[in-house]
């Protein structure tokens, strides 16, 4: 993080700080975000440095430090020649063409509009609702329509219910998607925008990062077939739904139901188990 002992006081940038990454962004400043970015799209004569700037601003405010500062201003100018890793600009032709790039698997948006989203690096994402979260996103990138969007928001953020003393969020049925569509339409579009965003590249990230798990590193990048998934997305090539019934007919967690609503990372694991176990298999039967 930047340091403000040049433009404040020492006791100020002690406990004052500028965010250099996603992890170290809060809730409020990426929601601020978002609604900038739409403005950026949507209102003629805003520039990115004006949305730069009015974010430095907003940060430095929601961090405690005020306008009133003789240096706030000049530091906001600093601060915005920093956000080379938030935003990303191409030129073609005569064209400019301006993205707000998240990579992180951190969700920003834990809890909006009286909904409860997934937990961080998906922790608590179940198979199934990973698999209609993947089908509606697939729609969108095809379609662009905000129904397939909208379906996309239902399916990951839900009305919380507590459970022993924890809200969570209640559990995902396909069959209620209606209902869970017509309460995730109180979301503005630019936050729709958002949950898309972090859930786009989660997808990327569970087919090529690496998990902390039980206290153990795992990546699940040899379970898939580079050739049948397009970058940064899960194709549909994948097939979830063979998956699904791959899985249940072993027994591990049950019917295909009850894997269904197993967690979406023990499930996975089962996959990476079965591809060390095939793949032992046939370094074996090769010697032979």
């Amino acid at each position: 993080m930047k340091s403000f002992k040049e433009y404040i006081g020492r006791r100020e940038a002690e406990r004052l700080d500028f965010p250099e990454c996603w992890e170290e962004v809060d809730s409020k400043e990426w929601i601020h975000l978002l609604w900038l970015r739409q403005q950026l799209m949507e209102r003629k004569g805003i520039t990115l440095d004006d949305i730069r700037r009015d974010w430095c601003a907003f940060v430095l405010q929601n961090r405690g430090l005020k306008k009133s500062k003789p240096d706030f201003w000049l530091l906001v100018h600093q601060l915005a020649g920093t956000l080379d890793w938030m935003w990303r600009t191409e030129q073609e032709g005569e064209n400019t063409w301006i993205s707000l790039t998240y990579d992180s698997t951190v969700n920003l948006l834990p809890q909006v509009a009286g909904l409860m989203g997934p937990a961080s690096h998906g922790a608590d994402l179940t198979f199934g609702e990973f698999r209609a979260a993947t089908a509606a996103m697939n729609l969108y990138d095809q379609s662009h329509e905000d129904t397939d969007l909208l379906a996309l928001c239902a399916v990951l953020y839900r009305p919380a219910k507590k459970q022993k003393g924890v809200f969570r969020r209640e559990p995902f049925d396909t069959d209620r998607l209606p209902v869970l569509m017509t309460r995730a339409s109180i979301l503005q579009p630019y936050l729709r925008w958002g949950i898309y965003a972090w859930f786009a590249y989660f997808c990327q990230y569970l087919y090529t990062g690496t998990f902390l798990i039980d206290g153990q590193e795992v990546c699940f990048a040899p379970v898939f077939d580079r050739s049948k998934r397009t970058e940064g997305k899960p194709a549909e090539g994948l097939g979830l739904n063979s998956i699904l019934y791959c899985v249940a007919s072993s027994g591990v967690f049950g019917t295909a139901t009850d894997t269904d609503n197993a967690p979406l990372l023990r499930v996975m694991l089962k996959l990476l188990d079965d591809k060390h176990q095939a793949d032992r298999l046939q370094k074996r039967t090769k010697k032979k």
